[in-house]
């Protein structure tokens, strides 16, 4: 039932008039009689009589006000206590890597503009297999990944294309020349996530790493401090870059990696999730379909 209907139709009984009532709700009169004639309709019983131009309530009218009180009270405790719920509501979101961080960052950024009083909870998932759990068993609301899910409970929208660089410290190039395939080298351990992005590269030459890694951040380190050439998402190092405390070898292989955004096909979005779909999807810098999907739900 419309509670509308029981607002006007208490309304109604405290002034006895519905042209008075409907003036206090900014309603016109005919609507507030086609409201307590649906309510009627509703009950099958007369809730008015109208003798002349006087209006009186009939004895199922004053037994209703009773229980149109209680129902309109508990649906304001409800309010409150649902908007509390609204209030403190955490988005979930599952990292698939530490690199998509930075590619969430000014997201975020956004989001906090447009939404407040909703906070988000970001957890790096040491594998796939993890953050692809975490999305099946709702423990989170959406995840970024960079591999392809095989899942068909599962929709995947690629959205953002990240430039991978070859760097290195000047101090480097200095002692060993610019032939990238005579440097020191620094690889994430196998099975990471963009090592099989250049693996076939030095596989091909024989080379075997200086140093492995199983972090981004600790290749970073390692290269800023030159011990060797790395391979490293633009979005890492372009500060370095900048202020030429790391260059870029334009001799490498061109590389790149896209992020994905995941969530469960059956996922029903609260109106704050939506909203910080709808920031991914403006974000993306490729053509997604993310947004035209979501129009579509």
């Amino acid at each position: 039932m419309d509670l509308r209907l029981l607002q006007a139709f208490l309304l109604v009984t405290k002034t006895g008039n519905i042209t008075q009532a409907a003036e206090q709700l900014n309603f016109s009169q005919p609507t507030v009689t086609a409201q307590i004639r649906t309510l009627e309709d509703h009950f099958g019983v007369l809730l008015f009589e109208r003798v002349g131009k006087k209006l009186y309530i009939t004895d199922a009218g004053r037994r209703l006000i009773s229980y149109a009180e209680k129902l309109l009270v508990i649906h304001g405790e409800a309010q409150v206590v649902l908007q509390e719920f609204a209030q403190d509501r955490t988005i979930k979101v599952g990292l698939g890597t530490a690199v998509a961080a930075h590619t969430l960052s000014p997201i975020l950024r956004d989001f906090q503009k447009l939404v407040k009083n909703v906070s988000v909870s970001i957890e790096h998932c040491l594998d796939l297999p993890i953050t692809v759990k975490g999305i099946l068993d709702n423990s989170f609301d959406l995840a970024f990944v960079h591999d392809h899910i095989a899942n068909s409970r599962i929709m995947q929208f690629e959205v953002v294309v990240q430039k991978l660089v070859w760097v290195a410290h000047p101090s480097l190039i200095e002692r060993h020349g610019n032939d990238i395939w005579n440097l020191p080298f620094i690889a994430l351990k196998k099975g990471s996530i963009y090592r099989p992005k250049y693996d076939h590269f030095i596989q091909e030459r024989s080379i075997t790493p200086i140093l492995v890694y199983s972090d981004s951040e600790a290749i970073r380190q390692a290269v800023v401090n030159g011990l060797g050439v790395g391979v490293l998402p633009e979005v890492l190092v372009n500060d370095h870059l900048s202020d030429g405390t790391l260059i870029e070898l334009s001799n490498a292989p061109e590389l790149e990696i896209v992020f994905s955004v995941i969530f469960h096909k059956d996922k029903t979005f609260a109106p704050a999730i939506r909203t910080l779909l709808n920031i991914i999807a403006e974000h993306s810098n490729i053509k997604s379909g993310l947004a035209e999907y979501l129009q579509s739900i």
